[in-house]
């Protein structure tokens, strides 16, 4: 007999985030150390909506990648016939100003959200429209939402922080030589910060739905699996 499962959805996204780093700086001549005053720094917080791929293949596990993980976290007797793979990723781009003995941020721009769509598998014996695939479809789909929702629960949070870390840079830490390292190392810390907490509330909205009682739930739904 086969059941719904989607599993380790959590654990596959945080083996796969990316974190890009990338400091630009353009170089102004003729200022003075004295004129390395704090400037306002413009934050900008950007949520991409994450494209959804649905697809059918004969073997979810196969087709996810890591068959014998997620083999190994099936309860026992249970067959994985629904995945929603998700690989959140942030990316920090900082471009400022450099001049002999200051380096001072100017714009901050942090994309949290999916650079790969996210996969949604359903195992190719069910047919489209059929009750077993719509029933795992849309179990699919409430992770997808949680994925999604975490974002953007989180993006205030986001711009706060970071606001709040480029309010710390000082001009004696603008004017040192690793300046640029400095205040890039900063705004990063507060941004993964937030990205560590989104992750968190994502893990623990998407525990319940991948209990054995839910999934024997939703199985009632259905009379040919």
């Amino acid at each position: 007999m086969f059941f719904i499962s989607a599993l380790a959805e959590q654990e596959i996204s945080l083996r796969n985030v990316a974190l890009t780093v990338l400091s630009t700086a353009a170089f102004l001549p003729g200022v003075a150390y004295a004129q390395c005053r704090p400037m306002p720094v413009q934050v900008n917080v950007i949520t991409p909506e994450p494209q959804v791929v649905l697809s059918s293949p004969q073997n979810v596990a196969m087709a996810a990648g890591n068959p014998a993980q997620l083999r190994a976290s099936a309860p026992s007797g249970w067959h994985i016939n629904g995945l929603a793979q998700a690989k959140p990723t942030i990316d920090l781009k900082m471009q400022g100003e450099s001049v002999p003995g200051c380096y001072r941020p100017r714009v901050v721009t942090v994309t949290i959200g999916f650079n790969e769509p996210i996969q949604v598998f359903i195992a190719g014996k069910y047919r489209p429209g059929s009750c077993e695939y719509e029933n795992i479809r849309q179990h699919e789909m409430q992770h997808v939402r949680i994925y999604r929702n975490s974002i953007m629960n989180h993006a205030g949070s986001l711009q706060f922080d970071i606001n709040r870390a480029v309010g710390t840079l000082t001009p004696q830490q603008l004017s040192s030589t690793q300046a640029q390292q400095l205040a890039f190392n900063q705004v990063f810390g507060a941004a993964s910060g937030v990205f560590n907490r989104m992750m968190e509330e994502s893990r623990r909205l998407n525990a319940p739905l991948d209990t054995v009682e839910n999934y024997r739930m939703e199985q009632a739904r259905c009379s040919n699996w």
